[in-house]
């Protein structure tokens, strides 16, 4: 009896022995953070996103591919750079902007455990995104529900195409790529691309803050990426099983929902970026611009200053930097220099009738104005003398001729405007050729009620028109404005002939300024623009780039709804919502 309860006894202990060493050597359940996720980041703005029924951001895929992509397109030109021109069928004005943004997501861990016995990771957390990436800004669309492609798996790497898509109704729009017929399925470009062809999958929308579970096994190789237009992708495989790889990688730290821009106006931001850092040529704007800022900051001696240096460097000024000069010299007391940059204006033809205006009393009642007023009827008759007369009246019959067709009264067919723009262009192409560019030297400036100057004459439609409506022989007339721009005879960079008003970040709309939510901040343009509102003593100034939206929509609360959702209000500008037309 004695014998049996030790052999009983051995054995359990020996039970008790080997269940506390299996305990021993099993494996701990791992868990990472926030910060393990972010050392461990593919860089964020590498890859987009294209879905499995879509080629691009813009068109249907041809290839039969299934499975969506992450896509490393930073590359991509932008379609007008690639040589696709378009032109208008229907003569109405046609001109093809490209904007493109890419925003980021936000993806929370609040729970990532990981298993070595299986090999399995549990992770759980939230993802904010943007829906705005890749949206042309003056084209407002209703809101579609798009939603968040979550991946756990390794990658399998590719090569996706970039067609050019169905981007405009061909039956108004003629497409062209490289001077030859297109169709949706033109290829524009191929990018690297990679996608998952053993994964763990979740789809939820895409939102603020929106819960995210997703359970699968890690290798060396595995990722977790998500994707919608943009992506953000995180390296799992070094994470749990190469921990040292990208130990020291610094966080790259963003704000919820921080975007950038790729593309502006059909321009590549980069390269826009890469001219402001080359060394700047100083020119006649350099100047201009130097005072105009200081006008803003009312250093009016400073800005005074910087007209003065212009004189210096350029004979010949336009008549609306003599306006603003005049008025610097008077406002820092410096009569003396009033009077000199006064006289320059009588070059312009512009009549003594000018200097009525209130900021020009002190000046009439100083000893000096006796004199100054013969000396100055005498130059503007001479410059007079001088002006080409034929040049004058020829630019006048075109812009009538023009009117004709254009006027609000009898404004005639699109088609009939292009022919009417196709017409005068020709002509205005063969007067600049023969007489030259209508400069204020050659014709004058332009003054209204005495005492207003008018920067640009009202002939500045023709050239307006003609960048609207792009006639045959408009690269012609480009060239000779070009030319004339480097002569300082016509005032090419101020002209407003650009139409880039549509790259703006900055809307008017019912007196109040709005700035686009993904853009970021410009005191400077916002000082600009609330300038034109509080500018009694009547400087001409560069107001910066802004477009009006019109307060007269059929459906203004969806307009409303629009700006309150896209924009930040800046400061309400003014109580009168016409401004624009008058």
């Amino acid at each position: 009896m004695k014998k049996t309860l030790q052999r009983t006894l051995l054995v359990l202990t020996n039970i008790v022995l080997i269940n506390i060493s299996f305990g021993q050597n099993q494996p701990k359940i791992k868990s990472y953070t926030q910060v393990d996720f972010e050392k461990n980041k593919i860089s964020d703005d590498i890859y987009s996103f294209w879905y499995s029924n879509r080629s691009n951001w813009f068109s249907e895929s041809k290839d039969s591919l299934k499975e969506s992509h992450f896509v490393d397109d930073r590359n991509y030109k932008g379609i007008i750079n690639y040589g696709v021109t378009f032109r208008s069928k229907t003569f109405k004005n046609f001109h093809f902007l490209e904007h493109l943004s890419k925003c980021f997501f936000k993806v929370e861990i609040t729970k990532c455990a990981y298993n070595p016995n299986d090999s399995i990771a549990d992770i759980e957390g939230f993802v904010s995104g943007n829906d705005d990436w890749g949206n042309n800004t003056f084209i407002k669309t209703k809101k579609v529900k798009t939603y968040v492609e979550i991946f756990l798996g390794e990658k399998t790497d590719t090569i996706r195409i970039c067609y050019l898509g169905k981007i405009v109704n061909k039956d108004s729009v003629e497409v062209k790529f490289r001077n030859k017929e297109v169709n949706e399925y033109t290829v524009l470009d191929t990018f690297p691309s990679f996608y998952f062809k053993k994964y763990s999958y979740q789809r939820i929308l895409k939102a603020d803050r929106q819960p995210f579970k997703i359970s699968g096994k890690v290798t060396k190789n595995t990722l977790l990426a998500f994707g919608s237009s943009y992506s953000e992708i995180f390296d799992l495989g070094s994470m749990i099983y190469n921990p040292e790889k990208n130990k020291g990688n610094k966080i790259r730290q963003r704000e919820n929902f921080d975007c950038i821009p790729i593309i502006s106006v059909n321009k590549l931001v980069a390269d826009i970026e890469k001219e402001k850092t080359q060394k700047q040529e100083i020119n006649y704007y350099t100047y201009t611009q130097a005072a105009e800022n200081l006008i803003l900051s009312r250093q009016f001696a400073k800005a005074k200053e910087q007209y003065n240096l212009l004189a210096e460097k350029y004979p010949t000024l336009f008549a609306r930097d003599i306006h603003n000069a005049v008025r610097c010299a008077i406002l820092s007391r410096d009569i003396k220099n009033a009077f000199w940059w006064s006289e320059k204006l009588a070059l312009k033809g512009i009549e003594l009738p000018y200097f009525n205006s209130k900021i020009f009393v002190g000046m009439r009642k100083n000893p000096e104005w006796k004199s100054f007023s013969i000396k100055y009827d005498s130059i503007c008759k001479l410059a007079k003398s001088n002006w080409n007369l034929k040049l004058k009246k020829d630019v006048n019959d075109l812009l009538n001729e023009d009117q004709a067709d254009y006027g609000l009264a009898n404004r005639k067919s699109h088609k009939a405007l292009y022919e009417t723009t196709e017409r005068l262009t020709s002509k205005l192409v063969d007067l600049l050729k023969t007489e030259g560019f209508p400069s204020e030297e050659k014709i004058g400036s332009h003054v209204e009620r005495d005492t207003i100057l008018i920067s640009f004459p009202a002939f500045n439609v023709l050239l307006l028109h003609a960048a609207q409506q792009q006639p045959e022989n408009l690269a012609v007339l480009n060239e000779l404005l070009n030319k004339s721009s480097d002569a300082l005879e016509y005032d090419l960079k101020r002209s407003g002939n650009k139409g880039n008003q549509l790259d703006s970040c900055f809307r008017i709309y019912k007196g109040n300024l709005y700035s686009y939510k993904s853009c970021g901040r410009n005191d400077l343009q916002v000082r600009k623009i609330s300038f034109k509102f509080n500018n009694p003593i009547g400087f001409i100034m560069d107001y910066g780039n802004f477009a009006v939206e019109a307060h007269d929509s059929e459906n203004q609360k969806e307009v409303d709804d629009y700006y309150s959702q896209n924009y930040n209000l800046i400061m309400k500008l003014t109580d009168d919502w016409e401004f624009y037309e008058k």
